[in-house]
């Protein structure tokens, strides 16, 4: 039961094409796990699985211990998959009692879960106005409300970002964090590389229907890292990248500045190549660690995919 999404050997195809192939998540409850692929690579397809909107040709889904064609289960699961379609000249809060009445809840219960909602997306100050005013970005908070009506544990956002200009951006993001402080698991699907550097714990990595990396997303930003190793002569580079690969380190080249190599640290750390090289006699003019973006390890795992 500490999971909050458990997937093996997901399979799904449209026609020929494998939208889905094979994918195994395990998403750790109280966690805000970043779904990352290209626009077509099979994100949205593998979250219409795991909600039961579509169902997989082969494997298993549970969501928070439970099927996704429970009932009760999906009582406990938020989702915002595209932007659901309010009703314009209603306000906030009387959608959001609309889909309450709908959901089999309560008039009493179904308003007071509105309120709680709206709170929650920062939205009671408007409340009781009208949908067919609202900027994107506040329509946008409004189908996260729609998501948490029913108290959630588990929220799962599809490209929650998608159309919003940089405020509506700024502010889908700090809610996002604000789930997350409450102590909900937070699956975010997205291409955008920054929302997942800034905000998620987890992060997995979808091409053309495959995992290709899922793990910790520092370390996913420490596989990416580089070392730079500097000297002041290209015989000193030449030895040092003979020494490196003879040590198992894989070295780059780089254009950036001449006699500069680019090393892969692996379980060596800076100070141990350091050592490695002053064994030889060689001593570099500089060593830096290069800290990598989620961008660059990003392109690095799906070129070629």
């Amino acid at each position: 039961m500490d999971a909050a999404i458990e997937a093996h050997g997901l399979v799904r195809h449209f026609g020929a094409v494998p939208a889905v192939d094979g994918i195994d998540l395990y998403v750790p409850r109280g966690s805000v796990y970043g779904f990352l692929g290209p626009n077509g690579s099979g994100k949205t397809t593998t979250i219409r699985l795991l909600l039961g909107l579509l169902r997989p040709e082969r494997g298993s889904i549970k969501l928070l211990g439970g099927s996704p064609h429970d009932g009760a289960c999906l009582a406990q699961v938020g989702a915002v998959v595209e932007q659901p379609a309010f009703y314009p000249y209603l306000s906030a809060h009387e959608n959001l009692r609309l889909f309450a009445t709908l959901a089999a809840m309560p008039s009493a219960a179904g308003s007071a879960a509105a309120d709680r909602a709206l709170g929650l997306v920062d939205l009671t100050s408007v409340a009781r106005r009208k949908v067919d005013g609202f900027s994107t970005g506040m329509k946008q908070r409004l189908a996260v409300a729609l998501a948490l009506l029913r108290d959630p544990m588990l929220v799962i956002l599809d490209e929650p970002t998608n159309g919003l200009d940089p405020g509506g951006v700024v502010e889908v993001r700090s809610l996002i964090g604000e789930l997350a402080r409450s102590g909900r698991t937070v699956f975010l699907s997205t291409h955008v590389l920054t929302e997942v550097e800034q905000l998620c714990d987890r992060v997995a990595v979808l091409q053309r229907g495959r995992l290709v990396a899922d793990g910790l997303t520092r370390e996913l930003l420490e596989r990416g890292q580089r070392l730079v190793v500097a000297f002041d002569s290209s015989e000193q580079a030449e030895q040092a990248a003979r020494v490196l690969q003879a040590a198992g380190l894989a070295t780059e080249a780089t254009t950036e500045r001449e006699n500069t190599l680019l090393v892969v640290p692996s379980q060596l750390g800076s100070s141990a190549i350091n050592c490695l090289l002053a064994d030889k006699g060689l001593y570099p003019a500089e060593l830096v660690v290069r800290r990598a973006s989620l961008e660059s390890v990003f392109l690095e795992l799906t070129e070629g995919v």
